[in-house]
């Protein structure tokens, strides 16, 4: 029997086929021959043929006339009762006509990791949640195991998986998000009796043998919980308070594939990306009306470069990523569930950030618009016997293509002060990185070093320049660690107390780098400078 591969959801809070269409669309449907299948219905739809966008801009370079090419689209969702759940079949951009709301989170992913061959991985993608979201992407050439893979389990939130199933006869490929997706050797008659089997492996928790730290967040369900909480983020998007929430896409898409996004409530607008400080701007006067349910019901549309068509994928309220403290505990609003940090990470991450010292350097006060480079020169001119401005990319020996910043601002102490600006569009994670990757080099990478003493001897005038050579020894010294310190600086603008004006992600990465350092006998140190 030839396979077939099938996307398929499963639907909650749904009692009859019609609830699992989007309120705003109005698809063809034909009902189940109930001789082949249960309850269920066929929605359809497609368009009529039209130029692709592409055709406008190559015309005018044409001789002869493109009337003739042409695409079009087909949408089809299957929805069948089995047992009391509904299952949801897309074909084509039938995704589009789904109540994204009715959606069962992680129906997939469950049903994919209690199914696969744990030493049959394929892929693994995850997601780091910051003050922006890192997702990634894992293939390997061949199935492997987990640990090939590289994951952080105290920090990456496994979002979807693929390998193959220990039982063959179940399926040759799974891969699970919110959807599943089979390749499987079946035919439409017996699509009832395998969703029983999706439904059974749904319920199994057999996935904790392997992978039981994709628990390590709790899912809220408390009615009244998850009230106060939306209300919470609400209040602050009507405020156009994005300091505890910002936007991101829900899967991993490929950025070279999308063309522009529009969001419901601006559909006259077009976005390069999810940017909700935008959004709420474009909102305008409306931003007073968001609400829960409008939260829910707008939509996020993509169009791929391949179409012209708008693809509604996701709904505004799954693209929202929030942060909120409630009674003393942390909450995370991560693809439309809410989910509680355990506290003894959150006293853990909280008690080492505490335990970081301001950097020894006298820091200087930020100025009104002013760029990381220009208080980065500022800074180095405030004192210019203790501080050496280092702003250039060492290249490393061998002809590498992208040379290593040891630091932005170097200091007699031995402090490498590394600066960064936070704003809507830039994560710490590539900060806090930077602090390690560039005092491994110097530690390891004789060569390295001898690049950096060029670049004193370049940069010091000749009073101060053997204090600066004794702190960077050539390639055959050696170097006293305890000499060192990375010192963090961040320019940022909040009147939360103590260390609450990072987020808490950022504060558990910049955990996990801080123990990095400090095992390679380096200091670390943290400073926040107002930013008017």
């Amino acid at each position: 029997m030839k396979s077939i591969r099938l996307t398929i959801y499963l639907l909650k809070d749904v009692d009859q086929s019609d609830q699992a269409v989007a309120s705003d669309k109005k698809p063809k449907s034909i009902h189940l021959d109930s001789s082949v299948a249960t309850d269920g219905i066929f929605y359809y739809d497609s368009r009529p043929a039209t130029p692709p966008a592409w055709v406008s801009f190559v015309q005018p370079l044409l001789d002869d006339n493109l009337a003739s090419v042409t695409s079009s689209s087909a949408s089809g969702l299957l929805v069948l009762k089995v047992e009391s759940r509904f299952f949801a079949f897309t074909f084509g951009y039938g995704r589009g006509f789904l109540n994204q709301s009715k959606i069962e989170h992680r129906f997939g992913l469950k049903v994919a990791l209690n199914r696969i061959d744990p030493s049959q991985i394929r892929s693994l993608d995850t997601k780091t949640f910051e003050d922006m979201v890192v997702a990634k992407s894992t293939q390997v050439s061949k199935s492997s195991e987990l640990p090939t893979f590289g994951v952080d389990i105290s920090r990456d939130i496994l979002r979807a998986v693929t390998g193959k199933p220990s039982d063959e006869s179940f399926a040759k490929t799974l891969s699970g998000a919110d959807a599943l997706v089979v390749t499987a050797p079946i035919v439409a008659a017996d699509l009832s009796k395998f969703c029983e089997g999706l439904l059974r492996a749904f319920e199994e928790d057999s996935y904790k043998e392997n992978f039981a730290w994709i628990d390590n967040l709790t899912l809220v369900n408390g009615t009244l919980l998850i009230e106060k909480l939306n209300n919470l983020t609400i209040e602050q998007l009507r405020a156009a308070d994005t300091s505890k929430t910002h936007m991101a896409i829900p899967e991993n898409i490929g950025w070279e594939d999308i063309d522009a996004f529009k969001m419901a409530g601006t559909r006259s607008h077009e976005y390069d990306d999810l940017d909700l400080d935008k959004y709420l701007e474009n909102l305008r006067s409306k931003r007073s009306e968001i609400s829960l349910e409008k939260l829910k019901r707008g939509s996020v549309a993509v169009r791929f470069s391949r179409s012209s068509d708008w693809d509604d994928r996701w709904n505004l309220y799954h693209c929202l990523v929030s942060e909120q403290r409630l009674d003393g505990q942390l909450y995370v609003l991560i693809e439309g569930r809410w989910f509680m940090i355990n506290e003894s990470l959150v006293s853990e991450v909280d008690s080492f950030v505490a335990s970081l010292p301001s950097a020894a350097a006298t820091l200087i006060q930020s100025k009104s618009g002013e760029t990381e480079p220009t208080y980065n020169s500022r800074l180095a001119n405030s004192s210019s016997t203790e501080f050496l401005l280092l702003d250039a990319r060492v290249k490393r020996p061998g002809g590498a293509s992208s040379g290593i910043e040891l630091c932005d601002v170097f200091t007699k102490e031995g402090e490498f002060i590394h600066v960064k600006r936070r704003s809507r569009s830039s994560t710490l994670s590539h900060l806090f990185a930077q602090g390690i990757i560039s005092v491994s080099t110097f530690l390891a990478d004789g060569p390295f070093r001898d690049e950096i003493r060029r670049e004193l001897n370049l940069k010091s005038d000749a009073s101060n320049l053997a204090g600066w050579l004794d702190l960077v020894p050539d390639a055959s010294g050696t170097v006293e660690r305890s000499r060192y310190s990375v010192s963090y600086v961040v320019i940022a603008n909040s009147s939360k107390a103590e260390n609450d004006w990072l987020p808490f992600f950022s504060k558990l990465n910049l955990m996990q780098c801080g123990r990095q350092l400090r095992n390679l006998g380096i200091k670390v140190t943290l400073s926040r400078i107002s930013a008017p």
